[in-house]
């Protein structure tokens, strides 16, 4: 089934982030199951950020698709590049944005799953 339609939400200070995170659906919610909670790309232009929040009954997995993150792993800082992938277990937390100074947006491939 190829699919044809999908949602984009535009959220502004994203859990106490800066600027908007661009999140284009790759699945509508009757598409879902009940576990999953969202399956995305989401885009960060320079300067813009996801503030840092705790995941509570779901994980995350990010895959950077374009660009260069600055990562906040639960108070631990790194940087990520294209290829690389994080996970965020249910109980801990995480941030991400792309830098003010960047030349690209910065691409994620972001899949929320209830625990």
């Amino acid at each position: 089934m190829k699919i044809t339609n999908s949602k984009t939400d535009i959220c502004a200070n994203r859990f106490g982030g800066n600027g908007d995170v661009i999140i284009e659906h790759y699945l509508d919610e009757s598409m879902l199951n009940d576990s999953v909670v969202m399956y995305a790309k989401v885009i960060l232009k320079p300067g813009c950020s996801l503030g840092y929040h705790i995941h509570d009954g779901n994980s995350e997995t990010i895959v950077v698709l374009q660009g260069t993150a600055e990562y906040n792993d639960n108070g631990k800082a790194m940087t990520l590049h294209a290829g690389d992938k994080v996970h965020c277990p249910s109980g801990e937390g995480h941030a991400i944005g792309n830098p003010a100074d960047a030349a690209e947006d910065l691409l994620l491939q972001a899949l929320v799953i209830k625990k």
